[in-house]
């Protein structure tokens, strides 16, 4: 059980940290969406941002996803 632990802590270190950073990244697009003097411009430009952020996510959970899903097998 101990080298499996390492094995995670090893291999998916990494990915947990980018995946934070993201899930940051969406929450200050989502804070300043909240902002009240925002113009149409700023507006549309955080959503894409947003959008953007969201996308990259998805690509990360799902890489994540699969290197436990691997793990499990072992």
């Amino acid at each position: 059980m101990s080298s499996r632990k390492n094995i995670i802590s090893q291999s998916s270190l990494r990915l947990f940290e980018e995946l934070e950073q993201e899930c940051l990244t969406a929450v200050k697009y989502i804070q300043a969406l909240k902002g009240t003097q925002l113009t149409d411009e700023q507006k549309e430009d955080i959503l894409g941002e947003l959008s953007a952020s969201i996308t990259h996510l998805r690509i990360q959970t799902s890489e994540l996803d699969a290197k436990l899903e691997a793990l499990e097998e072992m």
